[in-house]
C-alpha cells in the first residue's frame, strides 16, 4: 500500500502524528536528521537517543561509524513505538549492512509492539556496497513504514513529491493525518514523478555516455563529486570519513586549529558554550569562503561532545563550485592560527 505526501518530510510527520500517542518512545540514532527529533515533540513524543560509535582509525563511514547493539536495545521500554532508521546515513554516509539491518530485525522480532519508520531518501546514490532496505528483510515488511521521495534521485526537491510504503495499518496511520493537513499533493507533480521512476530503469544517455539506467549515471556522478571533495579537504589537513552514499562528508578536523575568537563567540542559534565544531564551521565560512554544517547539531546535549572535531560538508553542487571550494582551502594559511 502506498500514500503520497508533499515530500519525505510531510510523510514522516503524518507518520509520527498517526502512530504516537503523547508520551509513546522514538529510537533516533545519533547522529540524526535534526526533523527527526523535532516532529517526534510535534506528536507529543519522546526522543531517545542511541549514538553511532567511533571506531578511531577507520576510514570509511562504514566501518567508522558502528551500531551497538546492545545499546540500541537497551534502549527500549514498554514505552518505546518507533525506531527511526536511515540508510544511507544523512550526515555521516553509512550504508548499514545486512548484517547490521539483521542485527536490528532481530531486536525488532523480541519487541513486537516496536514500528521501524525507514527513511530510504538516498536509497539511489551509492558508490560501494548494496542498499537493504529494511522491510526486504524476513518478516520485517508488517512492521515497516519505508519512506522515500523523488527529491534526491532526481534533484528536484521543490516539486516536493514523497511516499510512504508498507502494510495497510501503517500507511493508513499516513493516510488518516494527511486528509486533515495537505490532503494531496499536485497531481502534475505525481504523474511526472510515477514516469520518472518507470524511465529510470532504462539505459540513459547523459553527455553522449550510455549508463545502464538513470541511476547508475546518477551514482557516478556524484561518486566523481564525492571524490572532488575528498581531494579538497585532503587539501587543508581535513580527513574525510569516506562516505559510501548520500552526498555528505564528514571530514575529521583535529589537525586545525580553531581560533579562540570564535570559541568565544555566542549566537542566537549555537550552543554555549559554543561547542568546536559550530565555532570551527563560523571561522570556515567567513575567513576562507567555505561553509560546512557543524555536526553537533544531529546530536543531543550528552552527546554533542561526539561531534567536536568534525564537520558536515555537502558535494551536492555543481563540479565547477566544488573545485573552487578546493582552490579555496587550498591557499588558505591554516598554520598561521
Amino acid at each position: 500500500m502506498v500514500a503520497t505526501a508533499c515530500g519525505c518530510t510531510n510523510a514522516l510527520y503524518c507518520a509520527l502524528q498517526g502512530l504516537l500517542n503523547p508520551g509513546d518512545e522514538v529510537i533516533l540514532i545519533e547522529p540524526a536528521f535534526d526533523i527527526y527529533h523535532a516532529q517526534v515533540a510535534m506528536a507529543g513524543g519522546k526522543a531517545k537517543f542511541v549514538p553511532l560509535r567511533p571506531n578511531e582509525g577507520a576510514t570509511s563511514a562504514d566501518e567508522y561509524y558502528s551500531l551497538d547493539m546492545e545499546e540500541l536495545e537497551s534502549a527500549i521500554t514498554e514505552q518505546t513505538k518507533v525506531l527511526i532508521l536511515n540508510s544511507p546515513h544523512n550526515p555521516t554516509g553509512k550504508i548499514f549492512s545486512r548484517e547490521e539491518m539483521m542485527g536490528i530485525s532481530d531486536i525488532c522480532k523480541r519487541h513486537e509492539g516496536l514500528t521501524v519508520i525507514s527513511d530510504e531518501v538516498y536509497e539511489h546514490i551509492i558508490f560501494e556496497g548494496e542498499h537493504v532496505s529494511f522491510a526486504s528483510l524476513p518478516d520485517m515488511w508488517e512492521k515497516t513504514l519505508t519512506l522515500s521521495s523523488s527529491g534526491k534521485t532526481f534533484s528536484n526537491t521543490g516539486w516536493k513529491v514523497g511516499w510512504a510504503v508498507g502494510p495497510p495499518h501503517l500507511v493508513k496511520a499516513v493516510a488518516a493525518v494527511q486528509q486533515w493537513v495537505n490532503f494531496s499533493i499536485a497531481t502534475p507533480n505525481q504523474e511526472a514523478i510515477a514516469d520518472c521512476l518507470v524511465k529510470a530503469e532504462e539505459p540513459y544517455v547523459h553527455e553522449g555516455e550510455t549508463y545502464g539506467s538513470y541511476y547508475e549515471y546518477l551514482s557516478e556522478s556524484y561518486k566523481e563529486k564525492r571524490d572532488l571533495l575528498i581531494s579538497a579537504l585532503l587539501s587543508a589537513n581535513i580527513t574525510p570519513i569516506v562516505p559510501n552514499g548520500g552526498f555528505f562528508i564528514i571530514g575529521d578536523t583535529s589537525q586545525l586549529v580553531c581560533p579562540e575568537s570564535y570559541l568565544n563567540e555566542v549566537t542566537e542559534a549555537s550552543h554555549v558554550p559554543m561547542t568546536r565544531d559550530w565555532a570551527l564551521s563560523r571561522f570556515l565560512t567567513k575567513e576562507v569562503g567555505v561553509t560546512a554544517i557543524p555536526p553537533s547539531a544531529f546530536y543531543s546535549p550528552s552527546t554533542c561532545h561526539l561531534a567536536g572535531n568534525t564537520l558536515r560538508f555537502a558535494y551536492c553542487k555543481d563540479n565547477g563550485t566544488i573545485k573552487e571550494a578546493h582552490e579555496r582551502l587550498a591557499a588558505y594559511n591554516f598554520d598561521d592560527q
